[in-house]
């Protein structure tokens, strides 16, 4: 949970301050697994680096809020919803979106913790 809530923050914040999208991203447990997000750059500056962390960190002391909503596949306010798109064989007529309150909105169905207090530092 709190993997994938650090990720969907690294994410956002890369995307936000520098316009790197994520190309992929992999979370696993156990002593000598890696948990990694892949961004569509070539390369990261150690200041850049340096920014995301300093930024990610600042919104974790904060306690910024991660809220799940639900919204009806026809709601306008979709389009303010990042993502990827749903995939060719979905059926139903709502869609779950996890928002960190003022930082980022996305399709996502993943366990999430309550407020980004919860994964503490990534320092």
């Amino acid at each position: 949970m709190q993997q994938h809530s650090g990720q969907h923050l690294i994410t956002a914040i890369a995307d936000r301050e520098f316009g790197f999208k994520t190309k992929s991203w992999h979370l696993s447990i156990g002593v000598d697994s890696k948990c990694y997000v892949e961004l569509g750059t070539p390369s990261l500056t150690k200041e850049q680096l340096d920014h995301i962390e300093e930024v990610c960190n600042e919104n974790i002391r904060k306690a910024v809020p991660v809220v799940p909503h639900w919204y009806n596949i026809q709601d306008p306010k979709l389009d303010a919803v990042r993502s990827r798109g749903l995939p060719d064989d979905f059926e139903g007529q709502d869609i779950r979106v996890v928002e960190i309150e003022g930082i980022d909105i996305n399709t996502c169905c993943g366990t999430h913790v309550s407020n980004l207090n919860h994964l503490q530092c990534s320092c």
